[in-house]
Formats: C-alpha cells, sequence, structure tokens
C-alpha cells in the first residue's frame, strides 16, 4: 500500500494500463467505501457532464492515522484533566480564539484578538449586550459541553449558518433562494477555477438531502465520514457567503463530539496554516481523471488533524513545565501562602491563555475559593500598587500579571 497513489497519478506510471479496469477494481474492493454522494468533475476549469459516486479506500496510512488522531485525543483529555482550573479554561480559550480567527481569515474575513476575547467573554456571560462574533463565539463553546448537531432537514443547515454567521454576512450576499442561494458561485478565480458548483438551489437540493443521509449513517468510521462530509459540503456550496465557516463549524462540532473539544478546535488553525494542502486536495478530488475517489483528501485531513492534536499536546507539556518552574519562583517570592495562590491563577491565565486581557476580579475570587473575599480583594489591590498586577479593564474589574513582573518570573 505504500505506493498507492491516485487514479492520474496511477495513470502516468503506468501510461499501458486501462485506467477504467483500475477505477473499478478501486471502487468494487471489498474494503472500499463508496457513498451515495455524487460529484460532476472538472477538467482544465470545466465542469463536466459525467458523474461519479465518491468512494474511498482505507489505505494503511489512514487506518495508522485515525488509532494515533485516538490515541492523541485520549492524552489530550489527560493533560487537560490534570490542569488547574484557571490553566484548563484558559487553555481551551486559547485555543478556541485562535480557531475563530483562523476559520475567519481562511474566509479573507480580518479578526483581531481583542474582538473575538470580547465575543466569547460575552457569549460566555448571561447579559444581552451586543458584540460582533457573540453569536459565532456562542456557536463554538457549545463544542465544549459535547453537544452534537442534529441536522435532519434542509432547514436545519440553513439554521446553523443563521446562528453562526448572525451579522457577519453583508445583504447583498445572504441567500436568495427559499432557504440557499440561487445564483452562480465559483471556488477559485477567473484565472483558476477550483470547482463550478450547481448554480439554482432547485439543482442542489437533492445534492444536499443526500449529504444529510450521509452524516446521519452509522455505518461510516466517524473520521472518514466527517471529512467526507466536509467536502461535499463544500463542493455544493449552498450559500453565496461563509460556506467554509459554516462546513467547518460543522465537523468542529461532531469531531468534538466524538473524540474531545480541544482536537476540534484546532481544525481551521491546522487548515489555515496548510492552505495549499487543502486546496489542493480539494481540487484533486474533483479531477475528472480522478473519478470520485476520495481517499487522499480524507488522507490529508486526518494528516492535518493528527499534526493540530501534536502541536497542541507540545504546547500542554511546555507550559505545564514553565508553570511547575513558575511555583518555585512565587513560593521565593512571597511567603504568604495567599499571595502565592492568588499569583500562581494570574500566572497560570498568563501562560494558558498570553493573548487575554487578564481576569475579572470574579472570576479569581471563583478560582480562590479558600480565600476570603475581602482578603482576595486587599491582596490583589496590594499587588496591583506594587506593579505586580496591572488593572486592564475598570468594568468588570480585569487585572493580569505586568509586563515587568513576567520578565522578573523569566516567564516571557
Amino acid at each position: 500500500m505504500a505506493s498507492y497513489h491516485n487514479l492520474k497519478i496511477f495513470k502516468y506510471e503506468h501510461p499501458t494500463s486501462d485506467i477504467e479496469i483500475e477505477y473499478l477494481n478501486r471502487l468494487n474492493s471489498p474494503t472500499s467505501i463508496v457513498t451515495n454522494l455524487k460529484i460532476n468533475p472538472m477538467n482544465k476549469g470545466i465542469k463536466q457532464s459525467s458523474v461519479y459516486p465518491l468512494f474511498m479506500l482505507p489505505i494503511q496510512e489512514i487506518l495508522r492515522l485515525q488509532d494515533q488522531i485516538q490515541q492523541n485525543s485520549t492524552e489530550i483529555t489527560r493533560l487537560m484533566n490534570n490542569l488547574p482550573g484557571i490553566a484548563s479554561q484558559q487553555m481551551f480559550i486559547n485555543t478556541l480564539s485562535n480557531e475563530i480567527r483562523s476559520t475567519n481569515e481562511i474566509e479573507g474575513v480580518k479578526t483581531t484578538n481583542k474582538e473575538v476575547s470580547q465575543a466569547i467573554v460575552a457569549a460566555q456571560s448571561k447579559t444581552e449586550e451586543k458584540s460582533r462574533l457573540k453569536s459565532f463565539a456562542k456557536m463554538y463553546l457549545k463544542i465544549d459541553k459535547r453537544e452534537n448537531l442534529q441536522i435532519h432537514t434542509l432547514n436545519d443547515i440553513r439554521k446553523v449558518y443563521d446562528y453562526l454567521l448572525e451579522g457577519e454576512i453583508a445583504p447583498d450576499k445572504m441567500p436568495d433562494g427559499k432557504l440557499f442561494r440561487n445564483q452562480f458561485v465559483r471556488i477559485g478565480n477567473e484565472m483558476n477555477t477550483v470547482h463550478l458548483p450547481k448554480e439554482h438551489e432547485a439543482d442542489f437540493t437533492a445534492d444536499l438531502l443526500d449529504w444529510i443521509s450521509f452524516i446521519n449513517d452509522d455505518t461510516v468510521p466517524f473520521l472518514i465520514k466527517a471529512f467526507i462530509a466536509h467536502y461535499y459540503l463544500e463542493y455544493i456550496h449552498p450559500f453565496n457567503d461563509g460556506n467554509g465557516r459554516v462546513g467547518r463549524y460543522i465537523a468542529c462540532v461532531y469531531i468534538g463530539y466524538k473524540l474531545d473539544p480541544m482536537t476540534a478546535i484546532t481544525f481551521s488553525s491546522e487548515i489555515n496554516r496548510n492552505r495549499s494542502k487543502y486546496y489542493t486536495a480539494f481540487q484533486d478530488v474533483g479531477d475528472e481523471k480522478n473519478m470520485g475517489e476520495v481517499t487522499f483528501f480524507v488522507l490529508e485531513m486526518m494528516k492535518l488533524l493528527a499534526e493540530g492534536q501534536a502541536n497542541l499536546i507540545q504546547k500542554f507539556r511546555e507550559n505545564s513545565r514553565q508553570l511547575n518552574a513558575i511555583e518555585v519562583k512565587i513560593n521565593e517570592f512571597s511567603k504568604d501562602p495567599k499571595v502565592q495562590e492568588l499569583i500562581s491563577i494570574y500566572a497560570q491565565a498568563y501562560l494558558f491563555n498570553d493573548v487575554s486581557e487578564g481576569l475579572e476580579d470574579r472570576e479569581l475570587k471563583s478560582a480562590a475559593k479558600n480565600i476570603p473575599n475581602t482578603q482576595i480583594r486587599d491582596i490583589i489591590d496590594s499587588l496591583t500598587n506594587t506593579n505586580v498586577l496591572a488593572l486592564t479593564k475598570h468594568s468588570p474589574l480585569t487585572r493580569k500579571l505586568t509586563q515587568d513582573f513576567i520578565k522578573q518570573m523569566d516567564l516571557d
């Protein structure tokens, strides 16, 4: 299996072979996963009238990656559970911030760290405060609760779109059909057309119904299903704008439900770092010479997911080592156990989420349950006056370690 290539490369390597026979051998293999999802392939930027079902073969590398991803997920869950409360919470928020920023960057939508942080804070609060990306952040926070999406109708797809992208789509880019777009769209540009989706809502409604049937089919291994489904929703491209964000969100929710939330919210970050690989893998599936084989798209997505997990595990371990080292320095800085505990909590927030505005005073009080609130207030006021803490917001009161103290503790 080490030499298994897509059909386009196979034809190049075996110019005298009958490619149709090789295609049928793959399609009809006892191990082949043949889906109900059909595509019209592309040839030199032109959509073809031929129709192929998406299919894949669970080659050895895919099986190895499935196993590795499962093991990584178990390790990530263990590392997350071993972190102190604030560190765990801040690690999730930091990873989520990167995910939200990345999924928008892929679409060319610019968001700042501050905007994303404010959106997450607003989404976590019970107030009606308006904030850009608040609905977006609220939808992503559901991943931490291991909530799975229930998509059984076309309306369910539209609901995900409406909730996720509330306030993010320009009026002239909103769906102009009954539920979805009803006009021409192109994936790529005028110089390089990657894919031409079906133009009218009535033309691709049946494809969406097939997609719904596929995602609810429990006979397909879940990671393979997640990535094939991700490809096909992008292939259909049911909206004028926001397709990528919706598709990546649905994939994230499903991965988070089946594996763990932290693995799920690295997905867009890895795609953003590897856009060329992602788009090449996407384009190869639609190449007429590959006849609907989606094996290598699934393989590439698994590689990206496993790479994201490996980066996450490395970050966990590095930050945990730093936290252990900083505890020693904090204990040297102050002999008061209460001061030590409070500075340690701020150090956790910094190490595991260095782009945040810090901790709200009420978050600190919740984390330091064994210290009376009056003593907490006196200690953090004193630490603020002595340049250990900096006040970053007045409403609600929010503080973080100063840069001077961070340098003193060798945290930077």
